[in-house]
């Protein structure tokens, strides 16, 4: 029987657990710092419903989780290259299918790439069709969608990982950084000095060589 990753750790494990980290990712406390979206442009996207408006009444400041800042950072990437609103909420759609399946979550398949691009330094992508429709993954996942749809057309690639990080970077969401990255700079900073190349540490019963190259990757 072949493995389905997707299968096995998004839908076999990831729906049905009740993370931490999700909670976190779906609290909203951020308010919108992108300059080209004004309260006008956010009141016509809650209109067209390519972001739901959950303000009591329709009225006041809004707060947005980090995977509803990802979405809205998706949603001016794919506005730059053209996509109509229309088709944007297809996207949309795409994104949020097993919503109904997490009671916690607008975005599952966000949320569960997001935690797997804050655990590995894999690349996931986006691809996004003439039509609207998306699909998100690792690119072994893509490839093999693409093959099994022979009819697949041209489509607008979007580096995830690095849609993240520009997010990450604008609103300091430290519970989302790597949380191996702290170590990792209070060695490089251990290291910066040309008279010390090397150190020596014990990590569960075993030697572990920390130098430049070791940090560099």
């Amino acid at each position: 029987m072949q493995y389905d990753w997707f299968q096995v750790n998004f839908l076999g494990c990831f729906l049905n657990l009740n993370l931490e980290f999700k909670t976190k990712l779906n609290h909203k406390q951020y308010s919108l710092s992108e300059p080209s979206v004004t309260p006008r442009v956010l009141h016509h996207w809650h209109q067209t419903g390519v972001i739901t408006d959950r303000r009591a009444k329709g009225k006041g400041w809004s707060k947005f989780s980090f995977t509803e800042l990802v979405w809205i950072k998706l949603i001016i990437r794919l506005r730059e290259f053209g996509l109509s609103l229309d088709k944007i909420k297809i996207g949309k759609e795409d994104l949020s299918k097993y919503a109904a399946e997490d009671a916690g979550s607008t975005f599952p398949l966000l949320d569960f790439y997001l935690l797997y691009v804050r655990s590995y330094k894999h690349p996931v992508n986006l691809r996004v069709f003439e039509d609207g429709h998306l699909l998100i993954g690792r690119e072994t996942e893509l490839f093999a969608q693409n093959n099994y749809d022979q009819k697949a057309k041209d489509f607008i690639h979007i580096n995830f990982n690095a849609l993240v990080k520009t997010v990450l970077q604008n609103e300091g969401a430290t519970y989302l950084l790597d949380p191996r990255a702290e170590v990792q700079q209070q060695l490089q900073r251990a290291l910066a000095s040309n008279t010390i190349q090397t150190k020596r540490i014990v990590f569960e019963g075993h030697d572990q060589v920390i130098n430049k190259a070791f940090l560099n990757g």
